[in-house]
């Protein structure tokens, strides 16, 4: 993803501009060995460390951790701030800042995509639906969003695809750019979890489905 400021837009133009004099930026490439292949770079269907190791530098979450902050911490990525809990750490409302937009893909038909609540929601609700087979749903079901699980069992008794556009109580957009969590049990840590890129980080659906 690129998010879209303007601070970064008149940079941009000034590094161009020839009254300057500035040279263009050289090419910059890092080669990174790994002792296996990656398996792919699908955050709902990897497990193995190689993939996971590329897979932040894909997709972005809602937050990430600080590994130069002591303690180290967790901080806003996507979101515009920390989440806000309330009923006993049960219900989460996260924000997330207007302005960001998915890297261009023939998948947006040439149309510039920006980065909505309804993302995440659908990015999560992919761990759920029994035909992506994700190895991590074990983790998004510990989490305990309320309907999910009920979701999930639901297409898989009636053998039917997994109704994504069905709300989920638990998990659901409430306006274009605001996500709520509701969970059976109280659950303090829940964005720690939320601050892990390499598996949830925004997927766009029309790539996913275009692919």
């Amino acid at each position: 993803m690129q998010l879209d400021r303007r601070a970064f837009s008149a940079l941009m133009l000034a590094s161009a501009h020839p009254m300057l004099g500035a040279q263009p930026t050289p090419k910059k490439v890092f080669r990174y060995a790994f002792r296996v292949a990656e398996t792919g770079f699908d955050p709902a269907k990897i497990s193995d460390l190689y993939s996971r190791t590329i897979t932040p530098h894909i997709f972005e979450g809602l937050y990430l951790y600080d590994h130069l902050a002591r303690p180290v911490k967790v901080r806003p990525l996507t979101a515009v701030g920390m989440p806000e809990a309330s009923d006993g750490f049960k219900t989460y409302i996260v924000r997330i800042q207007p302005g960001i937009y998915f890297s261009d893909d023939p998948a947006f038909k040439g149309a510039r995509r920006e980065l909505v609540a309804q993302d995440y929601v659908y990015s999560l609700k992919r761990f759920a639906d029994p035909a992506v087979k994700s190895p991590a749903w074990s983790t998004v079901e510990e989490w305990g969003m309320v309907g999910m699980l009920e979701q999930r069992k639901k297409a898989m008794a009636d053998r039917t695809a997994f109704d994504y556009d069905q709300e989920t109580e638990g998990l659901r957009a409430i306006d274009r750019y605001t996500i709520q969590f509701k969970l059976k049990e109280p659950r303090p840590r829940l964005v720690e979890e939320l601050a892990g890129s390499d598996l949830f980080g925004a997927v766009a659906r029309e790539v996913a489905e275009f692919y």
